[in-house]
């Protein structure tokens, strides 16, 4: 393709003399003849080989260097896209680690469940599943539990779950069957089929599906009464309560759908009282390119916020777990409910916290990863109790066993114990041993003291006491390695071991006298590294922390043990200080900390809190190193290798371990960039971001020193950075597209060129506005949080919301405020640049091909003229009523705009055979366009698979024709007539009012797309739509103002077709001329 002329010239004063009412598009064809024709003198057969060798090196040469600003930003662009692909691919924070879970499902459709129950009969299914091997009957006769897949999610996803829960009742009942009579009767699943639809892009399946799980439940409830007197278990003995609510667990977007249930007119009160959401964005919406999915959001996040308020959801537990760092499909920043339900009734975590878990997975191995399943399984039969209505134990009871299942002890308080009395004696234990400093047991002490004391071997404790004096204000750590107390070693059978903390005086020499305060929970230590067996248990020391203020009034803290031991392990128990967090604040680059320090020695759990900004984009590498304390000199090694643990306090929901690290990545999981409504006011005061915790857990007999260096991981924040931001990198590119267009419309209308798209980009980076938008990306956030900070002891709470979800949201603080909004316009730009260049490609291509095939027929393309004639008007009235039957009936508007963008393409090639004026002109609205076909996306692909079903229901907003017209009109308009020209040199109001207009239409577009559409991109579709309707108005504005008396006596006529007045300058050229300008091009 030819350089364009340069639009910086001002056309010679010769052209405008000839004619004082001359057209601005007969000005413009002669320019462009000009620029492209070479003069009639250069063209023979003696100078043709000769201009061919000088055009074709110093062409090349002057486009290099007239898009050398295009060419650098496609390549820092390519660049960075490659290195962020290879840092998702390869820089994760995590390795995955999942043992694969395997079952024998057998699935039972619903027939009955039909028409009558439903009237999404045709379109999804209810399936029983059932386990082979362990389930019997083919009928429902347990607890029933309902699963929801999620967005493009099928039924046979709960199988993984569904095999560990009846495999784990089956062995709960062998080794207890006593518990079937206290409502342990097992679980019923059913599943759904819900077409594997795309429910994280299109608002009305979110309903639909949510109206059906509805019908769901109304339909298993109602096989109960008669299955529960039809089939009764072997050994059960008690009457059972007919279910009133079904448990529901859902994946992904099906967590949002079972959300949605509860709000639907067809919703039975008290018919589900746990929901289990797995992978589930609650806060908002992974992709936000259909503004019903918005809309959806906002109104169920607002229901659940007001319903625990008003009574609606008293007795509802929401759960939420989320796969973390791993899970590449949705951010797992939204799967935190803290701020949509109070901790009395939900709670959230992490999958790498989880005990026996401790690891991080993606958005499908949460269903299969068999650490999971069996954890999932193990949590869903401690809360089964048949007798209740219910068919699960109360609410307060139901959270705290989840919580002991799924927090580490060591984060949540212990409920309060009432201490008994009982008098002791040397005669109730094997051995009372009063020892000074620490309790320190290791076999070879185990079996001495058992041999020792062998006149009381049937005694299986012991008894340790440590003094109390002075250690007011102190904990008991205690560390073990529960092997010790194991007769038998094996990896995958952990023992079980209780032990009791007392408070103690001594009555006599032979007399204590004791109270037993508690039985203390365990946190689990797991010892685990990456590259481990995931098939094999995952062996944990158990760690014990308790405030000696427990034990006022008592001279000892007892420790109760048992006797028999193992082969190996180990006990340390002592009395310390409260373990404080040493704070610090993490510098430009990087910062290095020491434990202890200056503040005494070390203990076996040692505190450092990081104080960074709530980021959630930045990953924190942090090296360590352990040093050796001298006493050590002669020990092989320590205990234990040590243990680093991340959490984030008082919130619970993001925690990991690692075990023996020379170095581990530090990943934060917040809140998001984006609030919700009521979120500043709905929001617990325990919610708020303190920072990044690390704990360490050492052997202080073994290490004097511990040494730290926090940098960025730059490689890893990468590709995190991409995954929260694309719906931004969509809403600038937009921003690009916009300023390409309205670029390209001034220079037409100041100088009468029309420079292309690539044309008009080098400019945008020459002319300063890459500067100007770099600047604005920078200083939004800033002015955010400062017009925040001085309004809000003026603004509500809902006002500050909206005020912080504007650009791209406020989280955070430090460089990386401005630092990522920079990166994310540089990377926008180099994105348009791309669609550019391939646009360009693809049209000049298909230009090419055109021209050769119209070489060879001898006539026109496609079955179009060259120039509009009098059929024109009636192809687009058939057109017009064609689109508008379509659209109002049967095909959605969504499916009208894939059309028209096809049809724009090829009107595009089609053009630039001819004229490259108007074909620049299309390929600057192709471009535009561009930015919307994401958004159609969704509900075409829902169409299609609808399509496939027989179901022909679609949302009523999926007809309306105001949502595509501006495109419709344009491409009607543009195909045939060049966008007329509004200069300053003519007179006429009117067309100075269309001009201002039109720069105020592009700079409003620009400002909503800045402001708004990062956070809700789909309205880019309709800012593009309306944008184009003006240029429609624009184009029609012509044959108005062609029957004005002030715009004909004040200014020259403007118009313009499709190739013949654009090529007026070179009417009198000869064919040879026309054909070295085509071989040219």
């Amino acid at each position: 393709m030819p350089s364009a002329p340069n639009t910086q010239e001002e056309p010679s004063g010769s052209r405008h003399a000839s004619s004082g009412s001359s057209s601005s598009s007969v000005y413009s064809s002669q320019l462009t003849a000009r620029a492209v024709s070479p003069p009639a003198q250069h063209i023979s057969e003696q100078s043709s080989s000769q201009q061919t060798r000088c055009w074709k090196q110093p062409h090349m040469q002057k486009m290099l260097r007239a898009h050398t600003g295009t060419l650098v930003l496609v390549l820092v662009t390519l660049a960075v896209g490659l290195l962020a692909a290879h840092s998702y691919f390869t820089g994760q924070t995590d390795r995955p680690n999942c043992a694969m879970s395997y079952s024998r499902p057998q699935y039972i459709e619903q027939t009955e469940f039909g028409r009558s129950w439903t009237r999404y009969s045709a379109k999804y299914k209810l399936f029983l599943y059932r386990e082979g091997g362990y389930d019997v009957h083919n009928t429902a006769n347990r607890i029933p539990i309902l699963f929801i897949p999620g967005n493009a999610g099928s039924h046979k996803q709960v199988r993984s779950i569904a095999s560990a829960t009846a495999t784990a009742y089956v062995e709960m009942l062998g080794k207890s069957p006593e518990l079937l009579d206290k409502g342990c009767v097992g679980y019923d699943f059913f599943t759904l089929g819900l077409n594997e639809e795309l429910t994280a892009l299109h608002g009305y399946s979110i309903v639909e599906q949510a109206d059906f799980v509805n019908d769901a439940i109304r339909y298993i409830l109602a096989q109960y009464p008669r299955a529960r007197a039809r089939y009764r278990l072997p050994s059960q003995t008690a009457e059972f309560a007919l279910p009133e609510s079904v448990v529901v667990i859902g994946h992904s977007m099906g967590g949002v759908v079972a959300r949605t249930a509860f709000m639907l007119p067809n919703h039975i009160p008290g018919s589900v009282q746990a929901l289990f959401t797995l992978s589930t964005p609650h806060n908002n919406p992974t992709a936000s390119l259909e503004w019903h999915v918005e809309q959806i959001y906002s109104q169920v996040n607002q229901f659940w916020r007001h319903g625990f308020h008003n009574g609606t959801l008293d007795n509802v537990s929401l759960v939420s777990i989320a796969g973390g760092n791993l899970d590449s499909m949705i951010n797992s920043d939204y799967t935190y409910v803290g701020n949509l339900a109070p901790p009395r009734n939900s709670l959230s975590v992490l999958s790498s916290g989880i005990n026996d878990v401790w690891l991080s997975q993606d958005h499908q191995s949460v269903l299969w990863c068999a650490q999971m399943a069996r954890k999932f399984a193990s949590l869903l039969i401690h809360i089964m109790d048949a007798r209740q209505p219910s068919q699960l134990i109360p609410l307060d009871q139901r959270m705290d066993i989840m919580r002991h299942q799924l927090y580490p002890a060591i984060d949540y308080k212990q409920s309060d114990h009432i201490p008994y009395e009982r008098i002791t004696s040397l005669d109730n234990y094997r051995y009372i041993r009063e020892v000074e400093g620490a309790v320190k047991l290791y076999p070879a002490d185990m079996r001495m003291l058992a041999e020792n004391s062998q006149e009381r071997r049937n005694k299986a404790r012991g008894l340790h006491l440590l003094p109390l004096f002075g250690a007011r204000g102190h904990i008991m750590q205690i560390i073990y390695d529960p092997w010790l107390f194991s007769d038998t070693v094996r990896d995958y059978d952990e023992p079980n071991v209780q032990l009791a903390l007392l408070g103690c005086n001594r009555t006599s020499n032979e007399n204590v006298h004791c109270k037993t305060l508690s039985i203390p929970t365990v946190t689990k230590l797991p010892l685990k590294q990456d590259g481990d067996d995931p098939r094999v248990s995952v062996h944990a020391l158990h760690y014990i922390e308790y405030p000696v203020k427990e034990f006022a009034g008592f001279s000892y803290l007892g420790v109760e043990v048992p006797v028999k031991y193992g082969s190996n392990g180990f006990l340390r128990a002592a009395i310390t200080e409260q373990p404080q967090p040493r704070s610090f604040k993490l510098g430009t680059t990087s910062t290095s900390i020491k434990i202890p320090g200056n503040k005494g020695a070390l203990q076996v759990r040692n505190r450092v809190r990081l104080d960074v900004p709530e980021t959630p984009f930045v990953v924190l590498n942090a090296k360590i190193r352990v040093r050796r304390s001298p006493q050590a000199a002669l020990t092989a090694s320590p205990q234990f290798a040590p243990i680093v643990r991340q959490s984030d306090e008082e919130r619970q929901f993001e925690s990991k371990f690692w075990y023996n690290p020379e170095s581990v990545d530090l990943a934060i999981h917040g809140r998001g960039a984006y609030f919700s409504a009521d979120t500043l006011s709905t929001a617990p005061e325990d919610d708020a971001w303190t920072g990044i915790y690390m704990d360490f857990w050492t052997d202080p007999d073994f290490t004097a020193e511990i040494a730290i260096a926090v940098s960025i991981n730059w490689y890893s924040s990468l590709n995190r950075l991409i995954k929260r931001y694309d719906m931004a990198l969509l809403a600038l590119s937009f921003v690009w597209a916009c300023l390409v267009l309205a670029y390209q419309l001034i220079s037409w209308n100041c100088m009468g060129v029309f420079p292309s798209c690539l044309q008009a980009i080098e400019r945008l980076i020459r002319n300063g506005t890459l500067a100007a938008m770099l600047v604005a990306a920078a200083i939004s956030p800033v002015v955010q949080i400062a017009v925040a900070h001085l309004m809000k002891s003026v603004w509500s709470d809902a006002t500050l919301v909206q005020w912080n979800n504007l650009f791209m949201g406020v989280r955070g603080g430090g460089f990386t405020l401005v630092l990522v909004p920079m990166l994310v316009v540089v990377m926008a730009l180099g994105f348009i640049i791309c669609q550019a260049v391939a646009l360009t490609c693809i049209c000049n291509l298909g230009a090419l091909l055109i021209a050769r095939i119209e070489r060879f027929t001898g006539g026109a393309v496609l079955g179009e003229s060259k120039q509009p004639d009098s059929s024109v008007p009636v192809r687009a009235l058939l057109a017009t009523i064609m689109f508008v039957a379509f659209v109002s009936t049967f095909v959605p508007y969504q499916f009208a705009f894939l059309v028209i963008y096809l049809a724009q393409l090829i009107a595009t090639a089609r053009t630039l055979t001819t004229n490259t004026t108007h074909g620049a002109y299309q390929l600057g609205l192709l471009l535009f366009w561009t930015s919307s076909l994401p958004y159609c996306a969704p509900e075409l692909l829902v169409w299609v698979r609808n399509l496939s079903v027989l179901w022909f229901e679609d949302a009523p907003a999926d007809h309306n024709l105001v949502n595509v017209a501006g495109y419709f009109a344009l491409r009607l308009l543009a195909s045939y007539y060049m966008v007329p020209r509004l200069h300053s040199e003519q007179s006429s109001r009117i067309v100075g009012w269309m001009r201002i207009i039109t720069y105020a239409c592009f700079a409003t577009a620009l400002t909503c797309a800045w402001l708004l559409c990062t956070r809700r991109p789909y309205i880019l579709y309709s800012v593009s739509n309306m944008a184009s309707m003006w240029l429609a108005f624009v184009h029609c504005s012509v044959f108005f103002l062609r029957f004005s008396r002030d715009y004909r006596s004040k200014s020259p006529t403007v118009t313009s077709s499709k190739c013949s007045t654009a090529s007026s300058g070179s009417e009198n050229m000869s064919e040879a001329e026309i054909e070295l300008n085509r071989k040219l091009r």
